[in-house]
């Protein structure tokens, strides 16, 4: 380790890095704009100035850029002496010549990169009176407000926007002083990152558009750790919440990326940043609703939906409670479903609540054995689930059947990184520091193969070596070939076309040759041969290196559907099993002589499986109880309806694609009723628990930890929940953890409308954190604080001071527990999938993933659902001409005779005999659950029609 001197003081330093690097990491302040800890150095801004020494008798040295500028051993350095400050000050005078003085107006004031470093360079005194130059801004869609005026040039925006997320139509206009940061037209940012120009940017010129809606200083937010419920890659979020002051409850006003070292580090994707809308939605359940006993007009309402009430939450627990003890007493029989979405502990409580053989996944049959066979396929010794940054340290990836770009974006974010990693090691070999982003960007060359086989992925395809769209069969045959490559047992399957045949030859050589080879897939190809397909590629590669005594496992990423996939798979137990198989055993009783109650955890089942199996449990049901956050179909059935918490209203614990355990925590007190799912539940078995025979545990739980233990003491694999996060009873010198910020304001006025003396804040049961700002301030010394705030850093590149080295792990912070799984090798695997067959008259439907739309809670927030497409099916252009259809058609789907109006696209990318819809899209997400299925299709009106012209 090097050793240089800063001001006089001797500090060892880690070898490679530059001198801001180094500094930061010190814990040494040093004002910079351009630079950013995942980007890299430009020397755009000058703004990190300080005076080098050739040796210890140079009382002159020189001005030298800290970003620029590499650490050596013995470096003499002076970032106080006069000339670098004048500098810096110089530098932050220029720069405020043209920035407006809006502060008090700017959105971005009291977390402004700017402020914090124009105090930190002592600019005080402003001497320029002119007339400043002035911009015209831009509309770039529902998610961000851009003020080009108060841009300082640091380049930041367009370096994350185009070279670092893959993004086109943001760029550096004009030149000299008269440099616009926008795109060539006004129109709404494609890229699926741009939400993180809001943090990117030191200044206010980019800021979230939502968040104006309902604005409040950072000071003033609420914020507690939590997780991203909108995919399973289980990125880290800091929600703020805050009360409106108008005698309103407290809102979600935003959420904001918590980094993460291993996960989602400094970046969230759109949908996670903005998706947060749906707890405000106008479809949110807050109170506690019973049906009525009320006809319902037939034109306004499907026959069997039920008209809805608001009762006191006693009596519906009281109603609860009895049907648990009837239930106990065998006078009834209690089923329970669980859900994807839900945490652990709601799923555990609901399956103590109806017994292991009363409870069902809440999934289909097809998802069921999809996240089983993901499950099984981790445990096996030869393969890891790798984190974020070693996906951007592969030197060769292949994507198998899985849009990673719609279904698991912050992963796609990194494979665009690991596609550079040929650049990187050619500026290795000329010696060049990878800090060095422009030159090493600068480097010609091919990037390292990413290979994109079964799935159309425009933003990926942009860097792939390789992209063949085809069919889920067409893709297992291929990963089948690629594995008897690397085994030496070629031979041409049966069904592969001759590009894809040789195609799996040439990749076999590459992921033979790769030191750090990386197989992606997932469930969203619906298909369990391709997720055999990816594991066989993954072992082969692994016993090609055991072969070579190296004995090192394969990366594997499988991509899980939601939030808590594969925690769902951990609560295997007997009877638990899927919709459909629910729906058969109820069907196959033809007599039964107790009554059948249906308790449902946060799930809509008419996304889950065909709406007759879903008709069928309904029908069967003689009581339906739900326990959810949104009004959906599923809801208009139920006789008893409890407003559930979302995640960032709750505590517990999820899955994540990567078998880690994380913890998320409530940011705030839900509104009206909203509780726990898991709290709803053990109120009901609470209120019956004197007069029935029961285990007492149940009706006792009191705390979620409490749920957590037990989920460990019954399940081992689960057993690193007893260790995930502190307890309630958690302090730090007495004190809990503060949600709120020391300078929090209003507490006393925002209740003063229904109350003139000062109400306390309310309780905790469950944390060992306070909703107020009296407590621990120190998000170094504990996981808990989300507000990341410290002297002089008011903006959120204070995680710096809280990191292990800047780009380091959170210092008193981990990524989670990994699932501790039995070793369990896996069979050699036989392709069994049929060759692709379809009727003459028909088409294969078959998932397509979109960024919006496809995620169930998401599309529910209010700026996200005005991107939603319209219902819409992709057709090859051979099966559109075929049919005489053309683009913007529309074109009526049958599937299991339910009918779906859609408007026709053609893609080339298509594959033949295939017919893509949008997976859960609003219109659609019936759909969802009966992919890939064999569907007829009828025109129902052309383009050309609508155009004016003649119908074909």
């Amino acid at each position: 380790m090097p050793t240089i001197t800063i001001d006089g003081e001797q500090h060892e330093v880690d070898d490679g890095q530059n001198l801001l690097n180094a500094c930061l990491s010190l814990g040494i302040n040093l004002p910079y704009f351009c630079w950013h800890p995942a980007m890299g150095s430009v020397g755009a801004c000058r703004q990190c100035a300080v005076v080098e020494y050739k040796d210890s008798d140079d009382q002159r040295g020189r001005l030298v850029m800290g970003c620029m500028t590499p650490v050596k051993d013995g470096g003499i350095y002076s970032i106080n002496a006069d000339s670098a400050c004048d500098f810096r000050g110089g530098i932050i005078e220029n720069l405020m010549t043209n920035h407006p003085h809006d502060c008090p107006v700017c959105e971005e004031g009291g977390e402004c990169h700017l402020q914090d470093m124009t105090e930190m360079s002592g600019h005080t005194n402003r001497r320029y009176r002119g007339t400043k130059r002035t911009h015209r801004n831009q509309y770039l869609g529902p998610f961000i407000n851009h003020e080009m005026n108060r841009c300082i040039a640091c380049y930041r925006c367009t370096r994350f926007y185009g070279d670092y997320a893959g993004g086109s139509d943001l760029a550096a206009l004009g030149r000299n002083n008269q440099v616009y940061f926008g795109r060539s037209e006004d129109g709404m940012l494609e890229s699926g990152f741009s939400g993180n120009l809001v943090e990117v940017c030191p200044t206010g010129v980019f800021t979230d558009k939502t968040f104006s809606a309902h604005f409040v200083r950072k000071w003033d937010l609420q914020t507690a750790p939590s997780i991203c419920e909108h995919c399973a890659v289980g990125c880290n979020t800091a929600p703020g919440a805050r009360e409106p002051g108008n005698g309103e409850d407290a809102i979600l006003r935003r959420v904001t990326n918590l980094f993460n070292h291993d996960i989602n580090g400094y970046f969230l994707c759109d949908r996670g940043r903005f998706g947060y809308d749906y707890v405000n939605s106008p479809a949110r359940i807050k109170k506690v609703l019973a049906a009525q006993a009320v006809d319902i007009i037939e034109t306004t309402a499907g026959a069997q939906e039920k008209i809805h009430s608001e009762i006191p939450p006693a009596d519906a627990v009281r109603q609860f409670g009895q049907t648990v003890a009837a239930a106990h007493k065998g006078r009834r029989r209690l089923l329970g479903i669980g859900s994807p979405r839900a945490s652990l502990e709601n799923n555990f409580a609901l399956r103590q609540l109806v017994g292991p053989d009363n409870f069902y996944a809440g999934i289909n049959r097809r998802d069921l054995d999809l996240v089983r066979l993901v499950d099984r396929i981790q445990r096996d010794p030869r393969l890891y689930s790798p984190t974020t940054p070693q996906i951007e340290d592969a030197d060769v990836v292949l994507i198998l059947g899985e849009d990673i770009e719609q279904t698991a974006p912050r992963i796609a974010l990194a494979i665009r990184q690991a596609a550079r990693n040929r650049q990187k090691q050619q500026a290795q070999q000329l010696k060049i520091p990878l800090w060095q982003d422009a030159s090493v960007r600068q480097l010609d060359g091919a990037p390292s193969p990413v290979l994109l086989v079964g799935t159309e992925s425009p933003l990926l395809a942009e860097i792939a070596s390789e992209h063949l769209p085809c069919t889920a069969a067409q893709t297992a045959r291929f990963a089948a070939a690629v594995a008897g490559e690397l085994r030496g047992q070629a031979g041409e399957p049966q069904g592969l076309p001759e590009p894809l045949w040789q195609l799996a030859a040439d990749t076999a050589q590459l992921l033979g040759a790769a030191k750090r080879p990386l197989i992606v897939s997932g469930c969203g190809s619906l298909s369990t041969e391709v997720l055999h397909g990816a594991a066989a590629v993954a072992t082969a590669l692994a016993d090609r290196n055991n072969d070579n005594h190296s004995n090192a496992p394969c990366a594997l990423y499988l991509a899980c559907a939601e939030m808590n996939s594969l925690g769902l798979a951990q609560l295997s137990a007997p009877g638990f099993g899927d919709l459909e198989q629910l729906a058969q055993s109820l069907s196959a009783e033809t007599t039964s002589d107790k009554p059948i109650s249906l308790v449902i955890l946060e799930n809509d089942l008419y996304r889950r499986t065909d709406t007759q199996t879903v008709e069928t449990l309904l029908a069967r049901a003689d009581e339906v109880i739900l326990l959810d956050s949104l009004l959906h179909r599923t809801a208009r059935r139920a006789d008893l309806v409890f407003p559930a918490a979302a995640t960032a209203e709750s505590e517990g614990s999820s899955v994540n694609s990567n078998g880690l355990l994380q913890r998320f925590y409530a940011v705030y007190e839900g509104a009206g009723f909203i509780q726990e799912s898991w709290r709803w539940i053990v109120d009901a078995a609470a209120s019956r628990r004197e007069r029935v025979a029961y285990d007492s545990a149940l009706a006792k739980w009191q705390h979620c930890t409490e749920l957590s233990e037990a989920i460990a003491f019954e399940f081992s694999q689960l057993a690193g929940l007893a260790d995930l996060g502190p307890d309630e009873d958690y302090r730090i010198d007495g004190l809990k953890v503060a949600r709120q910020s020391h300078r929090y304001s209003g507490r006393t006025a925002i209740h003063a409308r229904p109350h003139v003396a000062e109400q306390p804040p309310p309780a905790d049961p469950d944390a060992p954190m306070s909703f107020s700002m009296e407590g621990i301030h120190d998000p170094g010394a504990t996981p808990l604080q989300a507000g990341i705030w410290a002297p002089g850093w008011n903006s959120n590149q204070a995680i710096s001071k809280f990191q292990q080295g800047v780009g380091g792990p959170r210092k008193g912070a981990d990524s989670g527990v990994s699932l501790r799984r039995e070793p369990q090798s896996l069979p050699p695997w036989q392709l069994h999938e049929a060759p692709d067959t379809e009727a003459a008259d028909e088409l294969v439907l078959v998932p397509l993933y979109t960024l919006f739309g496809s995620d169930e809670l998401s599309a529910h927030a209010e700026a996200i659902a005005t991107v939603i497409d319209s219902p819409y099916a992709v057709f090859s252009n051979a099966d559109a001409e075929a049919r005489d259809i053309a683009a913007g058609d529309q074109v009526e789907i049958t599937v299991a005779q339910t009918r779906f109006a859609v408007s026709a696209c053609l893609s080339a990318q298509q594959p033949g005999g295939t017919l893509g819809v949008p997976f859960g899209l609003p219109g659609l997400e019936s759909l969802a659950g009966l992919l890939p299925t064999a569907a007829s299709l009828k025109r129902l009106e052309s383009q050309s029609s609508t155009d004016g012209g003649e119908a074909h």
